[in-house]
């Protein structure tokens, strides 16, 4: 299986969040046909890389691309092609590109996701 994989058919999404925030979400992945792609029992990778990388497809092989963050893990996935993420991400405030492969059962592997990551300053808020 070659270690090149075409990311331009992944969907762009860009992310933004308040740091140390629970990363929470509910997306829906579908075909060509605009048909739910049944996602049980797929394991996902999500690869965080620097901004200044131009380098897409961090997830693949040992070349980790200024990754700054990388986490493999099953989250809830439907048949209805829906995946519920749930988990709080710690990166520095800042700008960053993600990438986000499946890998299904039958050993198929497919990017659907890409785009920038951003992660802004929390501040406390004090009421007087």
């Amino acid at each position: 299986m070659s270690n090149q994989l075409d990311a331009t058919i992944a969907k762009r999404l860009d992310i933004t969040v308040k740091e140390n925030q629970t990363f929470d979400a509910l997306l829906t992945f579908t075909d060509d046909a605009d048909a739910p792609i049944n996602l049980l029992g797929v394991s996902m990778k999500l690869s965080v890389r620097e901004d200044g990388c131009n380098t897409s497809c961090a997830c693949i092989g040992d070349n980790n691309f200024n990754q700054v963050f990388k986490q493999d893990f099953v989250p809830t996935t439907y048949a209805d092609g829906q995946v519920q993420f749930n988990d709080i991400i710690k990166l520095a405030p800042g700008s960053y590109k993600y990438d986000l492969l499946a890998e299904f059962p039958d050993d198929a592997r497919r990017y659907l996701l890409t785009g920038t990551f951003k992660v802004k300053r929390s501040f406390t808020q004090i009421s007087i």
